[in-house]
């Protein structure tokens, strides 16, 4: 087994300018007092990565609330920063919540980001109005920091590596899970902490699903295998679909491949600070339907990627989002017949002031 790559050479996360940027977005926004439950908020505003956490904010206070389990853990994550932690069971968290909430006349939380009963019991915890943030973190979340950039690479690196370790065993006729599993394998050797989502790897007719599971299914020669995967490093995600013919020229699907490819880098080219999130979709949308294809791209072309597989901004035909410098995206059309099979090629790209840089790079070359 390969060791695992050092993390000590991943430049730092400055959490406290995290909360300054969350701090000043609040006093832009007139909001008295912030909380969220959700992991993923409270982990890019305050590094700690437990399960079980509350992130409270007003003007001049920030305080981590976890239990005694996580006392040591929220402790080291926080270090360095100015948040205050609380470790109590649930009953002395709900006591000292309420104490703290007393002078507070709003408290806005994060809607899509919390139970119904969480915010119905924080109800009864407070007499502050209840207000709702759409986009208060997750806002702050689009653009990545240089330290964010950096994990993002080295899990698309990752990537990268194992696909070309394993590639040959297409050709060995393994079943989709056997090479699934192989490529899990060689993510985890190179130091993924885990899989950015369940790898995708269909053959044949299977492919035809945009979300194919992998099956018993043999990968034979002359079958078109998509392959999806993604490495998590420091809690960040890459993604990347490759599809490969297996056995040699004269498939049908090469022309199909080499349509999707082509597509999928004038998406690319589309790309950067002020475009519309839209008219990437447009570019690999319409050149596909000029193929006659168009019918079988069936979902959008892609979405932001960072602390979850799937997030802001999003790149589809209804999206109104404009594209700003930092972002780090996907762009991934793909072309689905079914009873046949399927085409996608995929990369994850990070946008800088003058268009974008891929930050996957497995060939594309479509033979194994």
């Amino acid at each position: 087994m390969l060791a695992a790559p050092p993390m000590d050479n991943l430049p730092n996360i400055n959490h406290g300018s995290r909360l300054v940027e969350l701090r000043r977005v609040m006093a832009e926004q007139s909001i008295d007092t912030f909380l969220t439950i959700d992991g993923v908020s409270i982990r890019w505003a305050s590094g700690f990565t437990g399960s079980a956490g509350k992130l409270l904010l007003d003007r001049s206070s920030v305080c981590l609330i976890t239990d005694a389990r996580y006392a040591d853990q929220a402790a080291r994550e926080i270090r360095g920063t100015d948040i205050e932690l609380f470790v109590g069971d649930g009953v002395e968290q709900k006591q000292f919540l309420s104490s703290r909430l007393m002078s507070s006349k709003t408290l806005t939380l994060e809607p899509d980001r919390i139970t119904w009963g969480a915010v119905e019991a924080l109800k009864e915890e407070t007499d502050a109005e209840v207000v709702p943030s759409y986009d208060l973190i997750a806002g702050l979340r689009r653009e990545k920091d240089p330290a964010e950039v950096a994990r993002i690479e080295k899990a698309a690196v990752v990537a990268d590596e194992a696909i070309a370790q394993v590639l040959h065993e297409l050709a060995e006729e393994p079943t989709e899970i056997e090479f699934a599993r192989s490529l899990d394998s060689a993510m985890f050797d190179r130091g993924a902490e885990a899989l950015s989502f369940e790898t995708i790897c269909a053959s044949g007719p299977n492919a035809a699903s945009p979300h194919a599971r992998p099956s018993n299914r043999i990968i034979g020669s002359g079958d078109s295998v998509v392959l999806d995967f993604g490495a998590v490093i420091d809690g960040y995600h890459s993604d990347m679909t490759r599809t490969y013919i297996v056995g040699g020229a004269g498939h049908s699907f090469e022309d199909v491949v080499r349509t999707v490819t082509e597509a999928q880098q004038r998406g690319c080219e589309v790309v950067r600070p002020g475009v519309k999130a839209s008219e990437v979709d447009e570019a690999c949308r319409s050149y596909l339907a000029d193929k006659g294809l168009g019918d079988y791209f069936v979902h959008g072309t892609g979405h932001g990627v960072g602390l979850e597989i799937h997030e802001a901004p999003w790149i589809n035909s209804k999206s109104s989002e404009i594209l700003k410098e930092a972002q780090v995206v996907t762009v991934e059309p793909g072309v689905y017949l079914p009873g046949v099979g399927g085409v996608r090629v995929e990369d994850t790209v990070l946008i800088t002031s003058s268009g974008f840089r891929r930050l996957t790079s497995a060939p594309k070359d479509s033979i194994v």
